[in-house]
């Protein structure tokens, strides 16, 4: 009968050693969730550090790309029934070059900024002077530079045309040129000034 007791007394015991083994390890794993929960926390803030301290690096990178971007230059003609003149709506993201073929001797060139096309329709509200205002080339009636941007026509945001210039060739009145433009401020060589105005 006594042993009997003592078993019970020995197995109740157990069972609050059991109990007690089960909490403990309860609350170990608790804490070990915990920590590793911690060190989550830190991986996510030294990545976020990380990330931060990559800022400077990325916007000079987009910088950068943001200068690299591939020249473009577009320049739509504007009608004129003067002999001896041409005129042009120009747009830039950078610098450009110009040569005129077709033609011999001198051609005038002016850049005008801003100004009324027609009417109410205005141009070059966002733009600026590319190059020089006013210049004078020889040509010789193969393609011959006659001017160079070394600026984009946007000075600032707007629409093409508020961002676009006018330029003006004057030229002998029985010729008939072509003008291209060439993405690029280096796409054409320096031109040749005008014998007759060179000092």
């Amino acid at each position: 009968m006594r042993q009997a007791m003592r078993s019970r007394k020995n197995h109740r015991n157990d069972l609050k050693r059991h109990a007690n083994c089960s909490v403990i390890l309860m609350k170990n794993r608790n804490k070990a969730l915990t920590m590793l929960s911690g060190k989550k926390r830190y991986i996510m803030l030294a990545v976020l550090a990380v990330e931060i301290a990559s800022l400077p690096a990325a916007a000079q990178i987009v910088q950068r790309v943001a200068f690299d971007i591939r020249p473009i230059v577009t320049a739509v003609e504007v009608p004129t029934a003067e002999p001896g003149l041409s005129r042009f709506l120009v747009a830039s993201n950078s610098g450009f070059g110009i040569e005129a073929s077709d033609v011999v001797g001198n051609v005038d060139v002016s850049v005008h900024v801003s100004g009324a096309m027609s009417g109410t329709s205005r141009f070059g509200d966002a733009a600026q002077l590319p190059g020089v205002k006013s210049t004078c080339s020889q040509t010789t009636g193969f393609a011959s530079p006659i001017y160079i941007a070394n600026k984009k026509t946007a000075a600032r945001p707007g629409t093409p045309p508020e961002q676009a210039v006018i330029f003006e060739f004057r030229y002998a009145p029985d010729a008939r040129p072509v003008f291209d433009f060439k993405p690029g401020k280096e796409s054409v060589a320096i031109p040749s000034g005008c014998s007759d105005r060179a000092s």
